[in-house]
């Protein structure tokens, strides 16, 4: 098995906020000596990881779990060094205010989101200010600011993970790159099992802003797609209807727009081979890639296998390390299915 907890480090150590997805490229290119054929960059930015089928008549195989993460652009340098800047993708603005981040900019820097403290707070306390009524505290002049830090940088929070109890990580980034570690593991899982067909992971950019999958599915047109991605995982408080919880095993998306009679097999199977699990209806959006890939080409069969996710968009995101393991299984499993029923 593929160590999670050190493929999880690898992923999320660098930078990777929407657009930006440049960070990481040597640990890509360790895992493509480990388990695939090459690993190229299309044009919109998606990296893919391809092995070639040993055997013909097997079906292709695309998986898809996007590499980017919510961030901020730098709009302004202001005296004293502070920077202004915008969102990339959703943020979460209860978080931001005292929050730890790294600049990006002509040299990696560290700054830190400046917080008003009660004691000179007027007005109400409740209203969050807008994102771009923040500042980033750098530590520098104006002058070596403007000189390090161009307008346009991209900014995304300070890397960390931590281990916690009951086999759990606590970090930035696992939306959705905690899906590609799954994803990788599961790979794994089918080489040694033998498995001979191709398979292609997509590592797709710029989720958190648009779809820039699509282009790597047109490139590849597989016979078959399935994108992993996080989901939200049930908290005290939140909607009822939510009911996955961290240690339930991966959730399965019953969707209207998702292929209905792959995910009734796959959702099939789990159950037939008592695969940890749980269905979630999302009748007619996922908010994830599994929205657009169907519509690529002459249509792609396609469904959505998720990781839960506790506190997401923020740099304290919870996963469980049992639930990405059980994904894996989940998706290799449903793999080899596919692939006998081909040669039948």
């Amino acid at each position: 098995m593929a160590n999670l907890l050190k493929l999880a480090r690898s992923l999320t150590s660098g930078c990777s906020v929407s657009g930006f997805e440049d960070g990481g490229l040597s640990a890509l290119e360790e895992i493509r000596d480990a388990y695939f054929d090459e690993l190229t960059r299309e044009p919109a930015g998606s990296y893919i990881l391809k092995r070639n089928a040993r055997k013909p008549g097997l079906p292709k195989i695309m998986l898809d779990a996007h590499m980017d993460e919510v961030g901020m652009m730098v709009t302004e340098v202001l005296e004293g060094g502070f920077l202004r800047f915008t969102n990339i993708g959703g943020l979460d603005t209860r978080i931001l205010q005292a929050a730890d981040v790294t600049i990006y900019g002509k040299e990696t820097l560290y700054g830190v989101i400046v917080s008003t403290p009660p004691h000179l707070q007027t007005g109400d306390r409740s209203v969050l200010p807008p994102v771009t009524d923040l500042m980033i505290d750098t530590g520098l002049t104006k002058e070596k600011a403007e000189e390090l830090i161009p307008v346009g940088t991209p900014v995304g929070y300070m890397y960390k993970l931590t281990e916690l109890k009951n086999n759990r990580i606590c970090g930035k980034g696992f939306d959705d790159k905690i899906c590609a570690v799954a994803l990788i593991e599961a790979v794994e899982q089918l080489i040694n099992g033998g498995y001979e067909g191709e398979l292609d992971l997509v590592l797709s950019t710029k989720e958190e802003i648009s779809r820039a999958v699509v282009t790597a599915a047109y490139r590849l047109q597989p016979d078959y797609a399935i994108v992993s991605d996080v989901c939200c995982a049930w908290v005290p408080g939140s909607d009822s209807r939510r009911k996955t919880g961290l240690g339930d095993g991966p959730e399965i998306s019953l969707s209207a727009i998702t292929d209905v009679r792959l995910t009734k097999k796959l959702i099939k199977f789990a159950k037939d081979n008592e695969y940890k699990h749980t269905v979630t209806v999302e009748a007619t959006s996922t908010g994830t890639n599994a929205n657009d890939i169907p519509l690529v080409g002459l249509g792609i069969p396609t469904v959505l296998v998720s990781i839960p996710l506790r506190n997401m968009h923020t740099y304290s995101e919870v996963v469980s390390l049992d639930d990405v393991a059980d994904a894996a299984k989940l998706i290799a499993g449903f793999i080899k299915e596919i692939g006998k029923e081909a040669a039948i």
